[in-house]
């Protein structure tokens, strides 16, 4: 409100004393903005449409009266002086109009006091209004900070000079599930130890209590807490202490455990110790066998080699040279004792092989060697075995010569051909092929290829160039969870029962070394060999990669950029 505008609710009937009294207002120095009303609804109408400073009341009118205009104002809850100026007024009632609240009366005849009695109600008035609000704000702050002091997760009490509790936060009375009454007037020590002379009590030391203390327990409470004091001073002459008391057993448990799980990790570790001691004696005692081991079946299997060859030279000298006539129970006997004896020395030539491989007592010389030329040398050897079992065996054209020991690549095709032919039906076909090869070409099949080698491609990196030979059979394929350990000695697929003996016959058994020489041989080559599943996904496809040398260039395929 501007000092000189006002705004005044006039309740009153007469349109001439209504404007006498704005008269008088305005020779007050005042600009009156004025509404006048007769009833009780026009009254409350008017109070919710608009602000107002004061309200102007005659005591009895028609429809309305100042009693009634006085309740009405109380009802809207707004704070407004409230003048009665009437023609004439008995003095019981005007005393019950100043005990209901009304601020002043006033003589319509005699209106010199008007100008002072407003000014110093629309001060008052004023006043009134600060100190609802600071008090509101005063209100307003307790509860602000009663919520921030509940809302706090620490115990938190309050003491006077004597450790007597005067205050504290909720968690307090959860913690002890208790009222607030129940907490308030008493001895702190007492509330924690159950005892006020308890002697282990940290409270009758509250100054030297620091938040870097020591975690301690109480004995009303479950847990672990840390307790810290600060000195209170609300008023010169009152003193007290705040405590705050932070429950710290989450931490505690953590750190119980994990001194728990260092002392379980120090036992695990000292347990690997002594492991790792254990498996190296072991290993060390292991390779001391596996030399031993090599050393007895070099020996024994060179020392056999040379009576076997004497026995196959005597049999066939007494079959082919000797002239001595033989009933066919004698030749079929004869020529069961040959084939036994060869396969004999079979197995002895695979057992000096592996040892060799074992022990590293081989060296590969290489020169440039034609292996689809190689393979067909091989066939060669192979083909009464192949007639007798009507296989296929079919080799693709290639000109192209690597540089590769040609002994030993004879021995790795004569061992994969030996297995298409053992586990290929009769009336099968094998397929031989070869090609020259980039590391980008085989990257594709870099997940299958890791199952053999888990180092690929870092394995045979720095090569410009590889040549892979595929052998290829319908035979009766290898299930994929056996594919890698076929490269184990001794390590045969299916079941044993059902293999027979014999070299090439279908599903015959051999030393279970073939495989195993054929992997050790690529390994000192440089090279790999793996094996997948064949077109449709039936029979096997064994594949050799050997690396070339910088001299080798790849031909440009269809397909290729």
């Amino acid at each position: 409100m501007d000092d000189l505008h006002l705004r005044i609710l006039l309740a009153e009937d007469s349109e001439e004393d209504a404007f006498l009294l704005l008269r008088e207002l305005e020779r007050g120095g005042y600009t009156v903005e004025c509404e006048r009303v007769q009833t009780r609804s026009a009254m409350k109408k008017a109070l919710v449409s608009r602000q107002w400073d004061m309200v102007i009341s005659d005591y009895r009118m028609p429809r309305f009266s100042a009693p009634q205009a006085l309740e009405t104002l109380k009802e809207s809850g707004l704070d407004l002086p409230f003048i009665i100026v009437s023609g004439k007024i008995a003095e019981d009632m005007l005393v019950d109009a100043m005990r209901a609240g009304a601020n002043d009366y006033f003589m319509k005849g005699n209106l010199s006091r008007l100008i002072p009695a407003i000014e110093r109600e629309l001060r008052e008035a004023a006043e009134r209004r600060i100190r609802r609000r600071a008090e509101r704000a005063i209100r307003q702050g307790k509860m602000e900070w009663e919520a921030a002091f509940d809302a706090v997760s620490d115990l938190v009490l309050l003491t006077d000079l004597y450790s007597t509790v005067i205050r504290c936060n909720n968690r307090v009375i959860e913690a002890f599930n208790a009222t607030y009454s129940d907490i308030l007037g008493r001895n702190i020590t007492e509330l924690f130890y159950g005892s006020p002379d308890a002697g282990e009590s940290i409270f009758d030391q509250c100054t030297d209590l620091k938040a870097d203390n020591g975690d301690v327990r109480f004995p009303k409470l479950t847990g672990w807490y840390k307790a810290s004091c600060f000195p209170m001073h609300p008023t010169e002459n009152e003193h007290g202490f705040v405590y705050v008391i932070k429950d710290v057993t989450k931490r505690k448990k953590m750190e119980e455990e994990k001194e728990l799980a260092t002392l379980e990790l120090l036992r695990s570790r000292q347990a690997l110790r002594e492991n790792l001691e254990e498996m190296k004696r072991a290993n060390m005692e292991l390779g001391r066998l596996n030399a031993a081991k090599n050393t007895v079946i070099g020996m024994a299997s060179h020392e056999l080699k040379t009576p076997l060859t004497s026995i196959i030279g005597g049999l066939q000298f007494l079959f082919h040279y000797s002239g001595l006539e033989m009933t066919p129970e004698q030749k079929e006997m004869m020529e069961s004792v040959y084939e036994g004896v060869t396969q004999l020395r079979g197995i002895v030539d695979d057992l000096l092989s592996i040892s060799r491989i074992e022990t590293k007592g081989f060296a590969v010389t290489k020169r440039m060697v034609n292996l689809l030329n190689l393979c067909r040398e091989v066939r060669h050897t192979l083909l009464l075995p192949l007639s007798e079992r009507d296989i296929e065996l079919s080799i693709a054209e290639d000109t192209c010569s690597i540089p590769a020991d040609e002994g030993f690549c004879r021995l790795v095709t004569r061992n994969l051909l030996e297995n298409a032919i053992k586990f290929t039906a009769d009336g099968g076909r094998i397929t031989i092929s070869g090609e020259l090869t980039s590391l980008d070409d085989l990257l594709p099949q870099a997940d299958s290829l890791r199952c053999f080698y888990r180092e690929f491609p870092s394995n045979i990196e720095g090569h410009p160039a590889f040549y892979r030979l595929d052998i290829a059979d319908t035979g009766i394929g290898i299930p994929p969870e056996e594919r890698v350990r076929i490269f184990e000695k001794f390590y045969g697929v299916g079941d044993l029962a059902y293999h027979s003996s014999g070299k090439t016959g279908f599903m015959s058994k051999g030393s279970g070394l073939g495989l195993s020489i054929v992997k050790g041989i690529m390994d000192a080559h440089g090279g790999m060999v793996w094996v997948g599943p064949g077109e449709n996904g039936s029979g096997s496809v064994f594949s050799l990669l050997f690396p070339m040398d910088n001299t080798c260039v790849i031909p440009p395929r269809e397909g290729r950029r």
